[in-house]
């Protein structure tokens, strides 16, 4: 008997919790249009101008279902510092946030070595392609290897330029940078 009481009082409550969650979503759902922002503006506003790096394959902006669960995976995935292999190459993933959106499809990726201010150079620059107007540039799976001129415990600042800017490090239209540390 005792066991039948607390059954059906369990089965009352997972009632009412469904019933508040249809209303909570038929709320929602009545929500105006114009509050909806898409995921790719509410990222581009939080990161402009930046790249971020990770350690593991960052998703498309379409896999996640909200800007909000983007912009948390961005913050947890990025990395000031990335681990390599004892062979001496690094694999980065990065998202640059360009600003402002540039018209053309080609891009340089600039890698500085800035562990000494001093003595600020380029040590490698990477051709990318993207397309027009995009506000996001995903680049997946860059190898960087001691081959290349890259030092484990080195700084490195990473400039998103386009293709045909020839200046030198630190210099020129810049859309997106970042700094990450190999260890």
């Amino acid at each position: 008997m005792r066991r039948d009481v607390a059954l059906a009082g369990l089965g009352f409550w997972l009632l009412v919790s469904a019933l508040v969650a249809l209303l909570g979503g038929r709320a929602r759902a009545d929500a105006p249009v114009a509050a909806v922002v898409p995921v790719a503006v509410v990222s581009w506003g939080q990161f402009h101008g930046q790249v971020v790096f990770s350690d593991v394959l960052i998703a498309s902006p379409a896999q996640f279902p909200s800007d909000a669960a983007m912009s948390d995976a961005l913050r947890r995935l990025k990395r000031t510092t990335v681990e390599g292999g004892a062979e001496g190459f690094w694999r980065l993933h990065m998202v640059a946030f360009l600003d402002p959106a540039p018209r053309i499809a080609s891009f340089r990726l600039r890698a500085t070595d800035v562990t000494d201010p001093k003595d600020r150079h380029e040590v490698k620059m990477f051709e990318i392609d993207g397309q027009p107007g995009q506000n996001e540039l995903a680049i997946n799976d860059l190898v960087v290897t001691e081959v290349m001129g890259f030092a484990r415990g080195h700084r490195y600042e990473i400039a998103v330029i386009s293709r045909g800017d020839d200046l030198p490090a630190g210099k020129g239209d810049v859309y997106a940078k970042g700094v990450i540390t190999l260890m």
